[in-house]
């Protein structure tokens, strides 16, 4: 009998049957399906970079939706990484309450919360008083090419305290007990600055080969598993292909 004559199944039951509905399972981490909420969000939260209870309300929806997992919107790992004033950040020891707020809020449903740990380097999506620091900081000293933001190339101790800075953002998010963390690797922001042959001009150790420029992205990798050890859940977005910035 094929399905279509077996009246016993149902769009229910088929639906229950189709992969996307099945479990996935990564070395520590294992979500419900295989239906991830991306990154999104609004200005939901305070200026200095603490959530609110709407930012939870909002992550709640999804996950009582039935989302497997969530993967937060932009979190700088130092203020003078966010993009745009509003987005909750984690470069505080004392922020960690308010993220394990949300998380056992978005559990509740059965959902995964992964942070995505970021930092704007010379991009930002929004100039104003919040972004203050003058110039900022990149892989290079070419201004930012949207908006036009002044930038210099950071300095290897400048290098190392970002690098510490994404390990210690892990390191928050594992203590508030999240699910895993997620490296934004892409559209324009720090890591892309130095992964770009287009806007990385350096040329010591972290800027001309592809092995230099991914330097920084994989001395923040070797940093956190160093900081949180290998069994809390890591991952990097990233493109593919990049046609944005060119020389």
């Amino acid at each position: 009998m094929t399905e279509a004559m077996d009246q016993s199944v149902t769009p229910a039951t088929r639906a229950s049957s189709d992969v996307i509905f099945t479990p996935l399972k990564f070395n520590n981490l294992e979500v419900k399906n295989r239906i991830f909420r991306s990154s999104v969000s609004g200005r939901f939260d305070n200026e200095d970079g603490s959530l609110t209870q709407t930012r939870i309300n909002w992550e709640c929806k999804f996950a009582k939706g039935g989302v497997g997992a969530i993967i937060s919107s932009y979190v700088p790992v130092l203020m003078e990484g966010r993009i745009i004033a509003g987005y909750a950040t984690i470069h505080r020891d004392d922020f960690i309450p308010y993220w394990q707020k949300l998380g056992e809020a978005v559990r509740s449903f059965d959902c995964k919360f992964i942070m995505q740990l970021s930092h704007s380097g010379r991009q930002m999506d929004i100039p104003g008083v919040h972004n203050y620091v003058r110039p900022t900081l990149s892989s290079t000293s070419k201004k930012e090419t949207l908006h036009g933001f002044l930038c210099r190339a950071m300095t290897i101790e400048e290098i190392h305290y970002t690098i510490d800075a994404f390990a210690k953002g892990a390191w928050r998010a594992r203590e508030a007990g999240l699910d895993g963390v997620e490296l934004h690797a892409a559209n324009g922001y720090l890591f892309t600055q130095f992964l770009s042959s287009g806007i990385n001009d350096r040329t010591d150790d972290y800027g001309g080969s592809l092995a230099n420029r991914a330097r920084f992205l994989l001395d923040v990798i070797s940093a956190i598993r160093a900081k949180v050890g290998s069994k809390f859940h890591l991952q990097c977005r990233a493109v593919g292909e990049e046609r944005q910035h060119t020389r």
